[in-house]
C-alpha cells in the first residue's frame, strides 16, 4: 500500500498534548508486552514442569501394569 502524507497546520499547544497522548500509548504498549513477556515465561515453566510430572507418572504406570498409555 502506497504511503500517504497529510499536512496540517496546529497550535503549539494541541501538538504538544498529541506528542504526550501517543507517549502514554506507547508507554502503555510497552507495560503490556513487558507483561506478556513475563506470563509467558510463566507459561513456559509450567508446561516444562507438566512435562516432567506426565512423564513421571508415564513411567511409573508403564512399571506398574507393563504397558505404555
Amino acid at each position: 500500500m502506497p504511503t500517504k502524507t497529510l499536512t496540517v497546520d496546529l497550535p503549539a499547544s494541541e501538538v504538544a498534548s498529541i506528542e504526550a497522548a501517543l507517549e502514554g500509548f506507547i508507554e502503555k504498549i510497552d507495560r503490556s508486552l513487558e507483561r506478556n513477556k513475563r506470563t509467558q515465561t510463566r507459561i513456559d515453566k509450567l508446561k516444562a514442569g507438566t512435562a516432567v510430572i506426565r512423564a513421571r507418572a508415564q513411567a511409573r504406570m508403564e512399571k506398574l501394569c507393563g504397558k505404555s498409555f
